[in-house]
């Protein structure tokens, strides 16, 4: 048995688990594209691993930054309310809060129970809510 036949299968199984890793990756930006162009002008998504970051804007300026590790947001929560017209999800924990918020005007930072999206006009409040669950599946899949 050559070296070559045993390496072969190495570097086969290492480069299949590379490209699935990265399409998981990729599946995760798509998602958060999609859900930030549904949103509109009044929030941006992104994320750093498991941490969610949502900023917050009021006539183009920053006001807010929010920050939640996803496996702290209890994903059966994930409502639209439409009396409200927000899409909101809660944390696991009542206590503290998970979400870190940091209001950019006055430096002030504290902590809340949830994450709250308001719904911009002409879009569905259950399209918001089904591309955030798709941003929270892939993203709890990939870490």
């Amino acid at each position: 048995m050559s070296l070559l036949n045993v390496i072969r299968p190495v570097f086969v199984a290492f480069f299949c688990l590379f490209l699935s890793s990265s399409a998981q990756a990729q599946d995760v930006e798509a998602r958060i594209d999609a859900f930030n162009e549904a949103i509109g002008q009044n929030y941006h998504v992104d994320h750093k691993g498991r941490t969610l970051i949502i900023e917050g804007f009021r006539e183009g300026k920053q006001v807010k930054v929010d920050k939640v590790n996803i496996f702290d947001l209890d994903f059966k929560t994930l409502r639209y309310s439409e009396k409200e017209a927000t899409v909101a999800v809660k944390c696991y924990s009542d206590l503290d809060g998970c979400v870190n918020r940091v209001l950019l005007l006055n430096r002030k930072k504290s902590y809340r129970q949830r994450i709250v999206f308001a719904v911009p006009e002409g879009v569905s409040g259950e399209e918001l809510v089904t591309k955030l669950k798709l941003v929270f599946n892939d993203m709890s899949k990939k870490y």
